[in-house]
């Protein structure tokens, strides 16, 4: 049986493969350009729209890896918009 770390090494070099022509083409629909797209970047690109749809295990885990980023002067703002009917 493979120990954790020979999976992780696996897992990562799949991960920086490169994306397919048609994984390229879905991202280039969806409005994402990029100059050389991975197979992690698909999941990330999957990952958003999930989020986009309102999915909140997929926004709890875009902020928690998003941490760093808040802390160096960018940021995500929630805005609660959905107005109390009581």
């Amino acid at each position: 049986m493979k120990r954790k770390s020979d999976f992780n090494s696996e897992m990562k070099n799949l991960l920086s493969l490169e994306a397919s022509d048609e994984e390229k083409e879905y991202l280039e629909g969806a409005g994402i350009t990029l100059k050389n797209p991975t197979k992690q970047t698909m999941l990330l690109a999957a990952l958003y729209e999930k989020a986009k749809k309102g999915d909140l295990s997929a926004m709890k885990e875009i902020l928690g890896r998003t941490t760093e980023f808040s802390e160096t002067g960018g940021g995500v703002v929630l805005i609660d918009d959905i107005k109390d009917t009581n």
